[in-house]
């Protein structure tokens, strides 16, 4: 179907994918004249869905990352626009983590206003580094606890 495809196939030994939804209000600054949201906040959208996603699962936290001094900058980012937001409107931020096996964390977004209705589908593909910007190709041992927890169905 073109743009409703899905971003990141899964492989037939991959683990599911975790998901988190957060839940937030359209707020007044974020919409132009029309009162819906400008088109540029929606990344900002992402990165609440990334908070919360942290917040379930904080071996993947900004905060962990910070204190291991590992970065994770998106090296990709592609949204589908398919309805705008209003102001005030109730959004979901749907965030799914997707199992790779190399060393990147790659996330699915599908953002929905009143009703359910589908705003905004998309992802980022987020590699780890140092701090100097080197890619991290062998996973950290709290990395790797995290992903053999993931694989034998240890997170929910």
């Amino acid at each position: 179907m073109g743009f409703l495809r899905e971003y990141f196939q899964r492989g037939s030994d991959d683990p599911e994918p975790l998901t988190v939804t957060a839940v937030r209000r359209v707020r007044f600054e974020e919409v132009d004249m029309l009162r819906i949201v400008w088109h540029g906040h929606y990344v900002s959208y992402l990165d609440d869905g990334r908070v919360a996603f942290g917040d379930r699962f904080p071996t993947v936290s900004y905060d962990r990352l910070r204190r291991e001094m590992v970065a994770a900058p998106i090296v990709q980012l592609h949204l589908d626009y398919h309805s705008p937001l209003v102001f005030d409107e109730e959004m979901h931020i749907e965030t799914t983590l997707h199992w790779a096996d190399s060393l990147r964390l790659n996330f699915t977004y599908r953002i929905t206003g009143g009703q359910g209705k589908l705003a905004v589908k998309g992802y980022t593909v987020q590699l780890m580094t140092d701090l100097e910007g080197r890619t991290i190709l062998i996973p950290p041992d709290w990395v790797q606890a995290f992903r053999d927890q993931w694989r034998n169905g240890d997170l929910r």
